[in-house]
């Protein structure tokens, strides 16, 4: 998404912004552009906000009922003069999923385990879990799964110079089912989010 004859938003004083305030910019950005993005500003979860030369880099998650969806994303950049040219997004506008899981978190984990040969032997450590939205692109669909998100790692791939990887083991909150399973080339947390909360309707309001 970008601005044809102008930019999808202009900070004043953008300089003395504290990164708090940085980050509620997305849900500004959102809140303006809704009609076209199809999503509510408290749906945003912080992915990241970093400053590399004056230009500040901002994205972050979508959320339904207060999970992450898997692999969805919105980010923009501000340039040195507070502007907001454009913006990307992964978004899914009709999520419905679950409220609740039919099985528990230690059956979950017992199936994640299950999943990696030699889980003992490896001396595997479970560094990073959650409850997210797994969205599956069909033809003319998307299967939405709640589901119990486990990152695995073998004692040997923490050490800073290891190249050994680990696994990512979705289990579906519902049925038990394995939807996903992957290999994770390094101790990433895929479901560990930045304590952020989005800001209040009335926090809104640009101050500059």
């Amino acid at each position: 998404m970008r601005g044809i004859d102008s930019n999808l938003l202009e900070i004043k004083n953008f300089s003395k912004l504290s990164r708090k305030e940085i980050t509620h910019i997305g849900p500004l950005l959102v809140n303006k552009y809704k009609f076209l993005l199809h999503i509510e500003p408290d749906q945003l979860k912080l992915k990241g906000a970093e400053k590399i030369s004056d230009t500040w880099y901002v994205s972050y998650w979508q959320t339904f009922g207060g999970m992450i969806i898997y692999e969805s994303s919105l980010g923009f950049s501000i340039d040195p003069q507070g502007r907001v040219k454009s913006l990307g997004a992964l978004l899914y506008p009709n999520v419905e999923v679950p409220r609740a899981s039919k099985i528990s978190h230690e059956e979950a984990l017992k199936i994640g385990q299950k999943q990696i040969k030699d889980y003992k032997k490896l001396r595997c450590r479970l560094l990073a879990e959650g409850v997210l939205i797994y969205p599956v692109k069909k033809i003319n669909s998307i299967d939405y799964y709640r589901v119990f998100a486990f990152n695995f790692f073998p004692e040997k791939a923490l050490h800073p110079a290891s190249t050994v990887g680990g696994w990512a083991v979705f289990v579906d909150s519902q049925s038990g089912k394995v939807v996903l399973f992957e290999i994770l080339l390094k101790p990433l947390g895929c479901c560990v989010p930045e304590d952020w909360v989005p800001p209040k309707p009335e926090e809104m309001k640009p101050k500059w």
